[in-house]
């Protein structure tokens, strides 16, 4: 009963976490990457990556891209170079993409875009507004793992989950979440 009771109640704050921020100004925008077979991108990767050309277009800002993401089993290239690629076949410059191409893990992720970013500034991530790119459900961890590496200032911009997986995806992110707190990563 007890792990019924705060199941529910974490899914609860995952799904209705703010996902969908276009208020917040930002000084650069983190895109979190996601599988790549071989050289293609996921759906779940071109999402994100449609996110964040969403987000561009709507708010009418020429931000700098961090696309982060190494190159996990069954990649042939890094997560960050196949978006990388996307993003400029879809118009984005690609002077404003910047790689980050040696994560391997969420927090990896942030750790790694942390140095970029503050050797491109010369200021401390807790002095920048950061917006991140990911799926719903991975906001709440992403936001959990950004705070224990330095980041202050964050909002999201996120994609949807695919509908036919939206229920495991929230449930395997439960336990991704639970992990990373009782392990503290």
């Amino acid at each position: 009963m007890i792990f019924i009771s705060i199941f529910i109640l974490v899914e609860s704050i995952m799904v209705f976490y703010p996902k969908q921020n276009l208020n917040s100004d930002c000084d650069y925008i983190i895109v979190l990457g996601a599988l790549v077979n071989k050289t293609n991108i996921s759906k779940s990767l071109q999402d994100r990556l449609d996110t964040c050309i969403e987000y561009l277009n709507k708010t009418k800002q020429e931000k700098m891209i961090i696309v982060s993401g190494g190159r996990g089993r069954g990649e042939d290239i890094t997560e960050a170079s196949a978006m990388k690629d996307y993003l400029v076949s879809k118009g984005i410059n690609k002077d404003m993409i910047i790689m980050e191409d040696k994560s391997k893990t969420t927090k990896e992720n942030f750790d790694f875009s942390k140095k970029i970013i503050e050797n491109l500034s010369n200021k401390k991530i807790e002095d920048l507004k950061i917006k991140v790119i990911t799926t719903d459900f991975h906001t709440l961890r992403s936001k959990i793992i950004s705070r224990k590496s330095g980041y202050k200032q964050m909002s999201f911009y996120t994609s949807k989950s695919n509908s036919k997986l939206a229920i495991l995806n929230y449930t395997r992110e439960f336990f991704a979440l639970i992990s990373n707190i009782v392990l503290n990563y």
